[in-house]
């Protein structure tokens, strides 16, 4: 359905928040899962586990995606780590979107959230319609949250 969505360029924004996590687990789920899934998982830790010790696994990036789009939300998160370390968390905005060049698919488009609790689910939304409008339409802040227009 993602990849559906894609190939047709309809909007979909990614929110990086948790790009590169890791997830723990006990180790005997970890033995429980399916070895399918084990492959593309990579466990870290010491090389000695009980069977009581919690693991981390890390989660591929963004395996879901195309290359070329991986490519660029890696790309993406490279850039706004770099500007994240120089600048005060004060002066960001909520919300830190991918640039747009000319060549480049409009869609996916690739966001982190600074400021996870300012950003309810309408203001998201109202941030989709504003990244992958035609930037015609106002955007009062209390018309966007109620909801005003859609």
């Amino acid at each position: 359905m993602v990849r559906e969505h894609i190939e047709r360029e309809r909007p979909l924004l990614v929110l990086l928040d948790e790009a590169h996590s890791r997830v723990p687990m006990l180790q005997q789920e970890l033995q429980a899962a399916p070895w399918h899934l084990l492959n593309s998982l990579t466990a870290t830790g010491s090389g000695k586990v009980t069977d009581d010790e919690v693991v981390e696994l890390q989660l591929p990036f963004l395996d879901w995606l195309p290359d070329a789009h991986r490519n660029r939300a890696a790309r993406f998160l490279k850039e706004s780590d770099a500007t994240l370390s120089r600048t005060p968390v004060a002066l960001l905005p909520p919300l830190m979107t991918e640039k747009t060049y000319d060549g480049v698919p409009p869609s996916p488009r690739f966001a982190r959230r600074l400021l996870p609790n300012a950003l309810t689910a309408g203001r998201l939304a109202a941030a989709v319609e504003h990244l992958f409008g035609d930037g015609r339409k106002p955007c009062a802040a209390a018309g966007c949250e109620s909801g005003a227009g859609r």
